[in-house]
C-alpha cells in the first residue's frame, strides 16, 4: 500500500493570527515583536510584505522601521499561538491519530489507509484546508506525496495557498528542475558553498552525480548518501505524533519588567513552590529541573539540571531553582517571563518503616510522644506549635526545643545528612500544606526572622 502523507503549513503563523484577529492589518507589513523596549527588541515574524522591503526576521525593531517606517508592529501573543497550534492539531487529529507537529502551524498527517473512511487523500486534503479557513480563517499551504520529504518540498514551493499533489513515481519528474537549496541535507551553508563550485544548481544536476563521486566530494559517507537519496525523492521516515512526557510546569509572566534579583527570586520561589505542591498530589519526584526566562527584549535563556536524588520538597526545589537562575540569568536586562519545568518524573518510592514511633522519634533527637500534624482553628498559634514541635524554629537566636540557632539543611535545600532528618523534613512539608489548605496559599511564606534565615514567616 503506497503512503499518503500531507504535509500542512500556514506561512508566517504568528502573521496568519494577527490578521485574523485583525484583518485590517492584510496585504500591509506587519513584524511581530516587543513594544516598549526602547528600539532594542528583534522582530520574531515578519509578512511577505514587510519582506519585500527587506525586512527579516531577526532584524533589530529601530533599523526595521528606520528601512519601512510604514511598518506595523505588533506585540507578540504566546498565548494565543498555543491555543491555535492546538486547535490546528485537534483538527488534523480527528482524521488520522498520526499527526507530528514539527513547528507551529505546520504539521504532517499520515492518510495511509483512510481512503474508505474520508476518499481520496486529495479531495480529504482540500476538506482540510476549507476547515482550517472556516475555524481559523487562515489559508494554508498543503502537499500531498508518499512520504514526508516530498510532501514538505510540495507545500514549500507554492507561492500562494492551495495544494500540490505529487504523484507516485513522479518523484523525479517533480525534483528535478527545483533548485538544490529545496532539499533539506543541501541546506547547510558549508554544504551548500560546495555545491555551488561543483556547479550543481538544480536537483537534476544532482541526480547526474554518482554516489562515489558525492563521497570524494564531500567527504562524508553519510552527507553523500543523505543528499543522494533525497535528490531521488526517498523517505522512509514515518510520522511521529508528539511523545507524551509528563512533566509539571509553572509560569508566571511578570506585571511589571524587572532586573531586580530580590524580586525575581521571590517570585522563582514562588514557582518552586507551587511545582512542589503539585509534584506531592501526583506522588512523584522530578529527577531533572528547567528553568526559562524571557527578557524584555525578547530573547529567551534556558538551562536546566539533575536533581539527585530526585525530589518534590519546596526546600530543596527552590535551591536548585536559585542555582539555575543563577547560571541562566547573565544579562541585566529586565525579564518578562519565568517558567520552571520539573520533569523526567518517577513515582514515590513506598516501603513501610522498618521501625516504629519510638525508634524515628530517638533517631530524630525528639523526646517523648511524636507531634500529630495537624491544624487547629488557633491561626498563627497551631502554625507556631507545629513547627516548635517539629523542633525547626529559632527565637532571636536563642536555643529553644534542642535548636542551636544554625539551620538545618531543610533550610537551605541540601539533601539530609543526618539520620532522621530526611523525616524531620517530610514532616515540616506536610505541616505547611496543610496549613496552606486550611488557610491559603499566602497564609505561610519564606522570609526572615531577627536577622536568621528562616523557612517560613506566618502571615
Amino acid at each position: 500500500m503506497e503512503r499518503e502523507i500531507l504535509f500542512l503549513k500556514i506561512p508566517c503563523f504568528p502573521i496568519a493570527l494577527e490578521r485574523a484577529r485583525d484583518p485590517s492589518l492584510r496585504r500591509r507589513p506587519v513584524a511581530v515583536c516587543q513594544a516598549g523596549t526602547g528600539g532594542q527588541g528583534l522582530l520574531q515574524a515578519v509578512s511577505a510584505e514587510a519582506r519585500q522591503e527587506g525586512l527579516f526576521k531577526g532584524m533589530p525593531r529601530r533599523q526595521a522601521l528606520e528601512r519601512c517606517p510604514g511598518l506595523k508592529i505588533v506585540r507578540p501573543d504566546p498565548a494565543l499561538y498555543q491555543r491555535a497550534a492546538n486547535a490546528l492539531f485537534g483538527l488534523l487529529s480527528s482524521y488520522s491519530p498520526l499527526v507530528e507537529p514539527t513547528r507551529p502551524g505546520a504539521l504532517f498527517l499520515d492518510l495511509s489507509g483512510t481512503r474508505r473512511l474520508f476518499g481520496p487523500a486529495r479531495d480529504l486534503a482540500w476538506k482540510i484546508r476549507g476547515e482550517v479557513l472556516k475555524r481559523l480563517d487562515m489559508d494554508p499551504h498543503l502537499g500531498i506525496a508518499t512520504n514526508k520529504l516530498l510532501s514538505r518540498i510540495a507545500a514549500k514551493v507554492l507561492t500562494a495557498s492551495g495544494l500540490c499533489d505529487v504523484f507516485p513515481g513522479g518523484e523525479s519528474h517533480f525534483l528535478g528542475p527545483l533548485e538544490v537549496g529545496f532539499l533539506p541535507a543541501a541546506r547547510p551553508p558549508e554544504r551548500a558553498e560546495r555545491l555551488r563550485e561543483l556547479n550543481i544548481r538544480r536537483v537534476e544536476d544532482l541526480l547526474a552525480v554518482p554516489l562515489p563521486a558525492l563521497e570524494v566530494a564531500f567527504g562524508s559517507a553519510s552527507v553523500s548518501l543523505s543528499l543522494y537519496r533525497q535528490a531521488r525523492g526517498l523517505d522512509a521516515s514515518p510520522v511521529r505524533p508528539p511523545r507524551q512526557a509528563p512533566r509539571v510546569t509553572e509560569e508566571e509572566t511578570l506585571v511589571e519588567e524587572s532586573n531586580e534579583d530580590a524580586f525575581l527570586l521571590a517570585a522563582l520561589q514562588g514557582l518552586a513552590e507551587g511545582a512542589g505542591r503539585r509534584l506531592r498530589q501526583a506522588g512523584v519526584l522530578a529527577r531533572r529541573m528547567e528553568l526559562e526566562v524571557q527578557y524584555g527584549d525578547d530573547v529567551i535563556a534556558a538551562g536546566s539540571t539533575r536533581l539527585t536524588p530526585p525530589a518534590d520538597l519546596d526546600a530543596r526545589l527552590a535551591e536548585a531553582a536559585r542555582g539555575l537562575f543563577e547560571r541562566v540569568v547573565r544579562r541585566r536586562v529586565r525579564l518578562r517571563r519565568i517558567a520552571l519545568h520539573c520533569a523526567d518524573l518517577v513515582p514515590v518510592p513506598r516501603q513501610l518503616s522498618l521501625f516504629g514511633p519510638e525508634e524515628l522519634a530517638g533517631c530524630c533527637g525528639h523526646e517523648g510522644p511524636w507531634p500529630s500534624i495537624g491544624v487547629s482553628p488557633g491561626g498563627t498559634r497551631s502554625v507556631a506549635s507545629v513547627l516548635r514541635a517539629l523542633r525547626f524554629v529559632p527565637y532571636g537566636g536563642r536555643k529553644r526545643g534542642g535548636h542551636d540557632g544554625a539551620w538545618p539543611s531543610i533550610l537551605e535545600g541540601r539533601a539530609p545528612s543526618r539520620p532522621g532528618e530526611a523525616l524531620r523534613q517530610r514532616a515540616l512539608q506536610e505541616a505547611l500544606d496543610q496549613i496552606r489548605d486550611r488557610f491559603g496559599k499566602g497564609a505561610i511564606r519564606k522570609g526572615d526572622i531577627g536577622g536568621t534565615r528562616s523557612v517560613a514567616s506566618v502571615l
